[in-house]
């Protein structure tokens, strides 16, 4: 089976653990899964002095297809984590672009239309506010209302080819800052998905390992193979 497919099995019961219930990393996600693969193997070869104490066997046959579904739901989100990682930096060199372009944009329409007050009030409006998400809207507002009068800008020998560039460059950075912000507060649906199959194949972890200290107390051998590092 494939991690994804793995990850359909047990998406239910993963989907179902509460978010009170989630038990924040430890270790990395990679390594508990790599540890959980690990005790299966472990634990399968012990699983009659398991069951002879009560423990239910389907835990150890859980191991395996449940760190497979945590690999896929962490590939998943350090994907998206990667790609907003990546746009961060984009931003950062071509939010500059932007701001400056807003910039010239302001300065040449504050003079043309100087002496059209219903134009310049529209340009007003559009200078108020501030922070990126402001810059990207003014980018395309600017861009129309200059296509809308241009002649005063013909009369200032503005380059109109720069409205086009205006409205494209609000596009891209649209873009580049939604995936840039994205979850701020770590709302992620990736994040979460990864962190509650962590807790759900954690708790099974520490539940096999639990039996195992129980059981091989005083066999310092197979103990210590059951020591979750």
């Amino acid at each position: 089976m494939s991690f994804q497919s793995d990850f359909e099995l047990w998406e239910e019961k993963i989907d179902a653990v509460k978010a009170d219930e989630i038990i924040e990393l430890r270790i990395p996600a990679d390594e508990l899964a790599a540890d959980s693969e690990t005790l299966a193997i472990e634990a399968a070869k012990d699983v009659e002095a398991f069951t002879a104490v009560g423990m239910d066997a389907t835990l150890i046959e859980q191991l395996k297809p449940l760190a497979g579904a945590l690999r896929f739901c962490q590939a998943e989100w350090m994907g998206e984590y990667r790609a907003q990682k990546e746009a961060q930096q984009k931003w950062s060199i071509e939010s500059v672009k932007g701001y400056e372009l807003q910039k010239h944009l302001l300065r040449n329409f504050t003079f043309a239309y100087r002496k059209l007050p219903n134009v310049m009030k529209k340009v007003r409006r559009i200078r108020e506010g501030s922070g990126n998400a402001d810059m990207v809207q003014d980018l395309l507002e600017l861009g129309v209302l200059g296509q809308k009068y241009p002649d005063p800008l013909t009369d200032i020998n503005f380059n109109l080819e720069v409205l086009d560039v205006s409205r494209s460059t609000s596009h891209s950075l649209s873009e580049i800052l939604a995936i840039a912000n994205g979850d701020s507060d770590g709302s992620s649906e990736s994040k979460v998905l990864r962190d509650k199959a962590y807790t759900l194949l954690l708790n099974i972890n520490r539940e096999v390992r639990e039996y195992a200290r129980f059981i091989f107390w005083d066999n310092p051998d197979k103990k210590k193979k059951y020591v979750l590092s």
